[in-house]
């Protein structure tokens, strides 16, 4: 159970008053005992005065005297003269003189301390009370020394019942200035405490009115350094706490804007799955107002399987995470989505940011244009053959020298034939490609070398033509997870390309090794070489660096794109590296392991 709070000056005020209590009653106790020590000390001095003026008058009449019949009579003459009570003992402890008690009534005093260290040849004192006056007395006795022994004590007595009186008279005055005092006292640190307390209860309300948002209200600043202190930086503080406010809310303001005028969906979730934000282009994606969709779970509301996947794949990792989705709704939507992991101040996993492009028409146009170019190659490839097969069987007719023109023509028409027959075949397979993306196609266990032999085979003839030698550089025991025929292919091309643009008497290497995540292929040549503004097109559909020469090499555009194709099919990647004069050397970067598509 948590202690019960306390205000301030509840908390200073009774320190100040057990301090102040404690400090004055030590005072009391020590001053009344330093008066009844003074009174005693005083006494006792007295006391042995009269003692020793008694000792030497005695010792003027003799010690005979003390054994005579006047020395009680003697006792109480000065006892009536002084107001002490004087007594004289025998060394046997017999009372043979006293001034105010009858003698004969008088017990033996030799046990008495006083007495006894008397006879020891000392002073001796004692403070009790006397069954003969009843009251207590102060004792002091002194012997009366004769031929080396003590032949009497004589002993004086003073009541310090008196200084008993004095003593309470003198406590009684010093509780009633004590309780005095503790009443002053408590009224002085009622006071002061609530002096010290009443700034510092000022500075809770000020707080508690920057706790409400009145933080243009300013604390009054106490005389006190301190405190002055602290209210001056508490007034900073709110200062620039409203400044921060401020200008957080115009950033809201302009977040909330932009956040409503994007045509994209925004949605951010939480770790457990809670809508922490969407805008309306997202809420309308789940037939929701946006208002509707705070704090709720995000799984109550997406009705999308794919997209439940999606979140759970995107809670799971840091990375980022992109898919395109179905959602059917009044019409069929594609969506793509993006996500990205958010995170606090602390750089810890706060949720995730999902953002919603709608790319329905934009796939729509691919497919469109996906279809148009199969359906336009199908269909040219038919009448190219056709021309092609129609020129080859007027070539052998054209004998006579009057009509070497015509062959001439025919030549021609049966080169360009040729090269838009190589364009339509290049067409048809990156529309393959395309097509290919997305599906679920199970890859083999190639072995690598193989698949670059065969490519070396098909540009042998052109390599042969133009004298050049192609390098060979791969472990046979090298394999990857691929799709034969395409990999065989984009290898192809770019052996192709190498040859093309190698001058004749030149090499081409081929180079394949495997990394840890990687089996990289590289194809160098020692041709041209490509400019460096060049290079990051390349792999664009019909992208030529040398059209002239690309033309007369019969280069259709579409090789690097159709490469890029392949190797992305593969979730892999492809690059160049080239300086004009010196050649090109084109990678492959492929999964050592299958990735699904």
């Amino acid at each position: 159970m948590a202690p019960s709070k306390r205000k301030l000056v509840w908390q200073i005020f009774p320190s100040f008053l057990i301090i102040i209590a404690v400090s004055l009653a030590i005072v009391t106790g020590y001053s009344t005992t330093y008066f009844k020590d003074f009174y005693l000390t005083n006494t006792e001095q007295d006391l042995t005065i009269r003692a020793k003026l008694v000792r030497q008058k005695m010792s003027g009449l003799g010690t005979a005297f003390a054994h005579s019949e006047n020395t009680d009579q003697f006792c109480k003459d000065i006892g009536e003269q002084t107001g002490t009570r004087v007594t004289v003992i025998l060394p046997d402890g017999e009372v043979v003189g006293d001034s105010f008690g009858d003698i004969t009534k008088m017990e033996n005093h030799r046990d008495r301390p006083e007495i006894a260290d008397a006879l020891k040849w000392e002073k001796g004192v004692s403070i009790r009370y006397s069954q003969t006056l009843e009251q207590n007395m102060m004792y002091i006795a002194l012997p009366i020394i004769d031929d080396g022994r003590v032949a009497v004590v004589v002993r004086t007595a003073l009541s310090v019942s008196s200084i008993d009186n004095e003593i309470q008279a003198i406590k009684a005055r010093v509780f009633w200035a004590f309780a005095l005092m503790v009443l002053v006292a408590a009224f002085v640190s009622l006071f002061v405490s609530r002096r010290i307390a009443r700034p510092i209860e000022e500075m809770k309300d000020g707080a508690l009115r920057f706790a409400n948002g009145e933080l243009e209200t300013r604390l009054a600043v106490p005389q006190a350094l301190e405190l002055s202190d602290l209210a001056t930086t508490m007034n900073t503080m709110a200062e620039r706490l409203d400044e921060k406010i401020t200008a957080f809310k115009n950033r809201s303001n302009e977040l909330e804007a932009v956040h409503s005028s994007m045509k994209e969906g925004v949605i951010a979730i939480d770790n457990d799955e809670k809508i922490i934000t969407v805008n309306e282009a997202a809420a309308k994606v789940f037939g929701f107002p946006a208002k509707a969709l705070y704090n709720r779970f995000v799984l109550e509301v997406a009705r999308n399987i794919a997209f439940q996947d999606f979140i759970r794949s995107a809670l799971e990792t840091n990375d980022p995470v992109e898919a395109d989705i179905t959602i059917v709704q009044d019409k069929e939507v594609i969506l793509n989505i993006h996500s990205t992991a958010l995170y606090n101040s602390g750089d810890h996993r706060m949720g995730t940011l999902i953002i919603f492009h709608d790319i329905t028409r934009l796939r729509r146009l691919e497919t469109m244009h996906k279809d148009f170019a199969a359906n336009v190659s199908h269909e040219l490839k038919t009448p190219m053959t056709s021309i092609k097969g129609f020129v080859e069987t007027l070539q052998p007719m054209i004998v006579n020298k009057e009509t070497q023109d015509a062959l001439h023509f025919l030549s021609i028409i049966k080169n360009n034939v040729n090269r838009l027959i190589y364009l339509v075949d290049d067409l048809l397979a990156l529309s393959r490609l395309e097509r290919l993306e997305g599906t679920q196609i199970e890859f083999e266990n190639q072995n690598l070398c193989i698949l670059i032999n065969g490519a070396v085979q098909s540009c042998e003839t052109s390599a042969r033509q133009k004298e050049i030698g192609i390098e060979v550089n791969c472990s046979e025991d090298m394999t990857a997870m691929v799709d034969p025929i395409l990999i065989e292919q984009a290898l192809t091309n770019l052996v192709d390309n190498a040859v093309k643009y190698s001058g004749a008497g030149s090499r081409v290497s081929i180079e394949a090794f495997s990394t840890d995540s990687s089996n990289v292929i590289k194809v160098r040549d020692s041709g041209q070489g490509i400019a460096e503004p060049h290079l990051p097109k390349i792999f664009n559909r019909f992208y030529r660096v040398d059209k002239g020469r690309s033309r007369s090499e019969g280069g259709t555009g579409l090789g690097l794109a159709i490469v890029k194709h392949i190797v992305q099919y593969h979730h892999g990647s492809v690059s160049v590296e080239s300086k004009l004069g010196r050649g090109s050397c084109f990678e492959i970067k492929l999964p050592r392991e299958a990735v699904s598509l």
